[in-house]
């Protein structure tokens, strides 16, 4: 049996980490605009749009490692295809965001807030566009879109990983320092989870774990995070953890607040990833069943959905006059549609170009590192 780190990933892993990306960016976009008032009561009770934040950091964690192993093996390349990745999609949901917060914001407090921030547009995109908007004690919510703050943490997890695996000897711990320094106390909070990802993938390039215990891997952390996670109230780890680290430091966490129960969920999920990795070694999957092209093309605009769909959602809310407490379905569902039909319109310029991207950002660092050489 080959071991993942040799090899392209399984087509079962693959199409199951897919799918797992298309359950979580949905339910997190079901979380913020839930189609009936049951949805939304039972969704709020708890918070399962946190969780699958978490669970997209250790994603992030285990296929980028993944990919530094086996595909990119310069800084040059990990870097490249970061870039191309991240920013199209990055920009694309800051511009729109930022239209659709000058289109219908002042009118509509409910859904963005006091109008008076948009004097502050340059430092949103600023902070945004630097991915900044979570260093230390900032917490910008750039035009309105709530989903954005992950990206944040999300982008530096990559520096790291890449000083990690690229870097050798004294430096790499001073720049690691340097780095988490510079971004503070709530990035390095964050930064386990994602390492959790990476973590998992790097054990599965070494171990081969016996089937049954493969398959309790896989079960097993289910049955944990059911059994912990659904009776709890919302940010329950919050009043044991969260609160007194903000208290030590002096400061809100904002979206690491909850990380008491994220370390937690993102150990399950990343033995579960492990657990999984190892019983897809041994299932095929064929390439042309319909259901296994459907996940894989809701997957490929699953990053666009994540960032845009409230940005989206709050524009043709407003533009029909309705608020998140209006549960009329057919109104639920056309917003829903009129979002998922913008995301694959957007989805095909900036998630399925990424070929055209990276020849970009390459052909800007090939310019652009003799010249700073020849500044040093």
């Amino acid at each position: 049996m080959d071991k993942i780190g040799n090899s392209k990933l399984p087509a079962s892993l693959s199409v199951y980490l897919d799918l797992l990306r298309v359950f979580a960016a949905l339910l997190v976009m079901v979380s913020h605009y839930p189609l009936t008032s049951a949805t939304e009561k039972f969704l709020t009770s708890t918070n399962f749009a946190y969780d699958a934040v978490v669970v997209f950091f250790v994603l992030s964690g285990y296929v980028i490692s993944y990919a530094a192993t086996t595909l990119e093996r310069s800084l040059k390349q990990f870097t490249i295809n970061r870039i191309a990745r991240i920013m199209p999609v990055a920009i694309a949901a800051v511009l729109l965001s930022a239209a659709f917060y000058w289109a219908v914001g002042a009118e509509r407090v409910d859904l963005y807030g006091d109008p008076a921030l948009r004097a502050r547009w340059p430092e949103m995109f600023l902070y945004a566009l630097s991915f900044t908007n979570q260093a230390w004690t900032n917490n910008v919510v750039p035009f309105g879109n709530g989903p954005y703050w992950s990206l944040a943490f999300e982008v530096w997890c990559y520096a790291f990983y890449a000083l990690i695996v690229f870097c050798r000897g004294g430096s790499r711990v001073i720049a690691i320092l340097l780095l988490a320094v510079l971004l503070g106390s709530k990035q390095v909070i964050i930064l386990p989870m994602w390492l959790a990802g990476s973590m998992a993938y790097h054990l599965s390039s070494r171990v081969e774990p016996k089937r049954v215990s493969a398959w309790l891997l896989v079960l097993l952390p289910v049955v944990v995070y059911g059994f912990i996670q659904i009776p709890m109230p919302r940010d329950w780890s919050y009043a044991y953890v969260g609160s007194h680290v903000e208290a030590l430091i002096g400061f809100g966490l904002d979206g690491a607040a909850n990380f008491g129960w994220g370390y937690i969920l993102a150990i399950l999920f990343s033995l579960h990833l492990f657990g999984v990795a190892a019983v897809a070694q041994t299932m095929s999957l064929p390439e042309g069943n319909f259901a296994v092209r459907s996940i894989r093309f809701l997957a490929g605009y699953t990053f666009t959905l994540y960032l845009l769909h409230m940005p989206l959602i709050k524009f043709f809310m407003s533009i029909m006059g309705f608020t998140r407490s209006d549960y009329i379905l057919s109104y639920e569902l056309i917003c829903y549609a009129l979002t998922f039909i913008c995301v694959y319109v957007v989805g095909n310029l900036v998630e399925h170009k990424k070929y055209t991207y990276r020849r970009w950002v390459e052909a800007g660092l090939d310019r652009l590192i003799p010249k700073l050489r020849g500044i040093g």
